[in-house]
């Protein structure tokens, strides 16, 4: 009798069979009862038979008895596997099923009307193949999140990526089909990032996808299922996958020409990590892998991550001198950087969770253009970075130490916890991010910043003097984040150069009840924001909306998950064309019928009546 494998129902790893024990995953330890049939023999027949009697059939005997029990035990074994399979998210399918030419799952239909503003109607195939970029992910706040572009990043290093986040709450609590994704059929890069909420199928195929180059498995998705999806193996260039055994590493072989490779789960099993030797690999990412000594032999390397391991030696790091970009995050026992003296050409530095003291080891290193440093509890100082002279991007975060002045003569792109702005000398930089606070930033000190075109602030207690942005003539862009602006309210609806506005937890306090006109702001968002008058809190947001009707020049409106109810307030917004009012308690859609530029509203998770008033020139989502 054949002994059927048992597969985890989670990480679809190989369970052993051990007698009288509970079995376990080895991989993600996951526990399995099989609970035993009890088999009750019945030698008893009740006839109601006029005729021949029949034949009696002899008794079995004691070892036929012994083999029935096991076949009943071992097919309630096999019923119990079934059973916590089909309670995973890997949905078998029926074999043979032919590609699919359109998506079934109604959270992506939905992403897919919007993007190709098709209303009600279902994109064209056509449409679907410009789709070239697609990375899917399901975000902590419970929403599904989709980044694409139109451009191949792989023949175009300038590929503009958006990002769409889904607001309807109906459809972010439905999973995605992982076949609908065969009917991108011109994509050329598809990560689906570890997604849980992708329901995986072993029938998925991407042969017929001739130009798909880069593959990002799901959640726990195994190498060893779907290094088959492909169809020319050798087009494939770069792959995000999951470990489990030196097997599965050797599988890696199959594509000959892979340069760029993320590992991120490796079993502890695996020891032939020298195999990577044999591939192309220019590019390599690894998470939870411990033992690094391997590394000193790929020298072909130009891109490296290393993730969660708890190696205490990174030396084998000293042979990569051919390094561009090197990201280190939760390594937790290593105490030095010496390493980067050793790496001429590196560009780009991300280091995050490191218990090192010191940035000696990169005084003077000219080659460095992007610098990201976060959590670094054991740092003392940052005067280092100073003597980066071609250094363009800093974020520096979770530093909480004195602040120390730092010059930046060539910096575009800063970010800096607050307590540094008042002596940082960067004065060609573009964007500004500032973050932290307890006490209050005054943004008086912005004005030697005449280039400053785009401004975030974050988790600022109390921002004072923002009239003072009004003197950076470039300044267009400013996102507020869990910040305070008690005094300053009005004010910052009084701005006479920004076009985009997003306040986010914003916790506002105004004097009046109408704003003042503002013929500027064209792109206003509000999420979950705080309002009061006079510091009178106001519950109500329909209570508060009479203050923005006079920003007349706005193109966009976002107010979300408020309880918004009237709509009134936005009688006079001629030149709005796209409102993003999901999940609020809106009934009555008359006053959008009178916008006369009005193209796009997102009215989900609303119980509008009327939606048919506004016609057939504006899509409703």
């Amino acid at each position: 009798m054949a002994f059927i494998p048992l597969n985890c129902p989670n990480c679809n790893g190989r369970i052993e069979y051990k007698e009288g024990q509970v079995l376990k995953c080895p991989y993600c330890e996951t526990e399995l009862l099989l609970k035993q049939n009890h088999v009750y023999y019945v030698d008893q027949t009740i006839n109601h038979y006029h005729g021949t009697p029949p034949k009696v059939a002899p008794k079995p005997n004691v070892s036929v008895r012994l083999l029935l029990i096991l076949m009943f035990i071992l097919s309630g074994a096999i019923g119990a596997y079934f059973y916590y399979s089909t309670s995973s998210t890997l949905q078998k399918t029926e074999a043979n099923l032919p590609v699919r030419k359109m998506p079934e799952s109604e959270v992506l239909l939905s992403f897919l009307r919007d993007i190709f503003d098709k209303g009600s109607a279902l994109p064209t195939e056509e449409e679907l193949a410009r789709v070239r970029y697609l990375t899917v992910d399901y975000l902590d706040s419970d929403q599904w999140q989709f980044t694409y572009s139109f451009s191949d990043p792989f023949s175009d290093e300038k590929a503009e990526k958006i990002t769409y986040v889904t607001q309807d709450k109906k459809l972010n609590a439905q999973k995605i089909d992982q076949r609908d994704f065969e009917a991108f059929t011109g994509l050329t890069a598809l990560d689906l990032t570890g997604t849980y909420e992708i329901a995986q199928t072993d029938q998925t195929t991407f042969a017929h996808m001739s130009g798909l180059k880069s593959y990002g498995g799901a959640f726990n998705e195994s190498f060893n299922s779907f290094s088959s999806y492909f169809g020319d193996k050798s087009k494939i260039t770069h792959l995000s996958t999951q470990l489990r055994s030196n097997q599965e590493l050797a599988l890696l072989l199959e594509f000959p020409n892979l340069n760029s490779l993320s590992i991120t789960y490796v079993d502890e099993s695996i020891t032939d990590f020298h195999l990577l030797n044999k591939l192309p690999l220019k590019s390599l990412s690894l998470t939870f892998v411990n033992e690094l000594g391997w590394l000193s032999s790929m020298t072909g390397l130009t891109s490296l991550s290393i993730n969660y391991s708890e190696t205490t030696d990174l030396q084998p790091l000293y042979a990569l001198t051919q390094l561009q970009e090197l990201q280190l995050s939760y390594l937790n026992n290593v105490k030095s950087i010496d390493f980067v003296q050793n790496m001429p050409a590196l560009q780009k530095l991300d280091i995050e969770s490191l218990n090192f003291s010191s940035l000696e080891p990169l005084a003077g290193k000219t080659s460095i253009t992007k610098l990201r440093l976060a959590s670094l509890s054991k740092l003392s100082s940052v005067k280092a970075i100073n003597s980066l002279s071609s250094l363009r991007e800093l974020r520096l975060s979770g530093y909480y130490e004195n602040a120390e002045a730092l010059t930046l003569p060539n910096a575009v792109q800063v970010e800096i916890p607050g307590a540094f702005l008042p002596e940082l000398k960067a004065p060609t930089v573009t964007s500004l991010t500032l973050r932290g606070g307890s006490g209050e930033l005054n943004l008086a000190t912005l004005g030697k910043f005449s280039k400053l075109e785009q401004l975030f602030l974050s988790e600022i207690s109390d921002i004072t003097r923002l009239n003072a942005l009004d003197r950076l003539p470039r300044l267009q862009k400013l996102n507020i984040d869990d910040s305070s602006l008690y005094s300053e309210s009005d004010a910052l609806f009084r701005l006479k150069q920004v076009k985009s506005l997003v306040c986010s937890e914003c916790r506002l306090n105004f004097e009046q009840k109408v704003g003042a006109e503002n013929k500027v702001l064209e792109h206003l968002t509000l999420e979950e924001p705080y309002f009061s008058i006079n510091n009178a809190s106001v519950s109500e947001v329909d209570q508060m909306m009479p203050y923005f009707a006079k920003l007349s020049a706005l193109r966009s409106f976002t107010l979300q998950d408020s309880n918004l109810a009237s709509l009134e307030f936005m009688s006079n917004w001629r030149a709005i064309e796209e409102l993003h009012l999901e999940n609020n308690a809106i009934s009555n859609a008359e006053i959008l019928s009178k916008l006369p530029n009005l193209k796009k509203v997102y009215l989900s998770g609303n119980s509008v009546q009327n939606k048919s008033v506004l016609g057939t020139d504006v899509k409703v989502y």
